[in-house]
């Protein structure tokens, strides 16, 4: 999804890191450093049957994700492009339904799931 907002938003703040690091394992490890032990990082899949169409998909993100809804924000005022997010973004779902329901698309959706523990220095 954020590769298919990314030509709609405007570049990130110096120093920001990009959203998608949160999906690597290396990444996730790097922030928690020597604050946590036991890492245990799987690689899960969620089934998301929820959006009637690929325009609802669209239509939800639009309303009430905060990246999507700064997407949109920040084009006030140039309907042309609004609309070529609006293509894009029910592009996205229509390319990953995976079908067998007529009255609704199905998508899996992969994350990656991080356990830890906090690291308790014994007292010296």
């Amino acid at each position: 999804m954020f590769a298919t907002m990314k030509p709609y938003l405007p570049p990130p703040p110096p120093g920001a890191q990009p959203a998608p690091l949160w999906g690597s394992e290396e990444h996730v490890r790097g922030l928690l450093g020597e604050q946590v032990t036991d890492v245990v990082a799987r690689r899960q899949t969620v089934t998301v049957d929820v959006f009637a169409s690929p325009d609802a998909f669209r239509d939800f993100f639009k309303t009430n994700y905060g990246p999507t809804v700064a997407a949109y924000r920040g084009l006030a005022g140039e309907p042309h492009r609004v609309a070529a997010l609006d293509r894009d973004l029910a592009a996205l779902a229509a390319r990953h339904d995976q079908g067998g329901d007529a009255n609704r698309i199905v998508m899996q959706w992969e994350y990656l799931l991080c356990t830890a523990r906090k690291h308790n220095p014994t007292p010296g």
